[in-house]
């Protein structure tokens, strides 16, 4: 009887191991194709806007042209946003020299018509080829503010949508 057992177990093993392989046949080698998209990597670059000197009180406004800078941008439509800085009253934007403030305001055409802001008064730039470029910046400090002389500054935050 034991000797029956062992039989069985021997057997059932050797159908276990049979059941357990692969059926043998051909084999087959291909290829399997791996991608990306990878994106560009759109980015400012900087921007200034230097008014220089203005004289406290003088009777004319004070324009100038800064530019902010774009790189590896992807073709499309490029949305440039600016904050009020950090010194603004309300929507008054103002440099900022120790506790004294010396309004200015941030147009986005030459004709200074049109305050650059946020949403509808963003500038939108429309690049038909991926690439680097700039866009202009248009200021102003209006005549007759009577201020304390001193280095005045702000810092305005720039957003770039793409």
């Amino acid at each position: 009887m034991a000797r029956r057992r062992i039989g069985i177990a021997v057997a059932l093993l050797a159908a276990a191991a049979l059941e357990a392989r692969p059926a043998v046949g051909s084999t087959d080698t291909g290829t399997l194709t791996v991608t990306a998209t990878v994106n560009s990597n759109c980015s400012l670059s900087g921007g200034t806007l230097a008014f220089g000197t203005y004289t406290a009180g003088q009777t004319s406004d004070l324009d100038v042209q800064g530019a902010i800078n774009y790189v590896n941008c992807p073709a499309g439509t490029l949305v440039f946003e600016l904050d009020n800085g950090a010194n603004a009253s309300g929507s008054q934007r103002r440099m900022r020299s120790g506790n004294n403030f010396l309004n200015y305001e941030i147009f986005r055409t030459s004709t200074r018509n049109s305050q650059w802001r946020t949403g509808a008064d963003a500038v939108q730039v429309q690049l038909l080829q991926p690439g680097n470029g700039s866009v202009p910046v248009y200021g102003r400090i209006p005549a007759g503010q009577a201020v304390p002389p001193g280095n005045y500054s702000d810092t305005v935050t720039i957003t770039l949508r793409f």
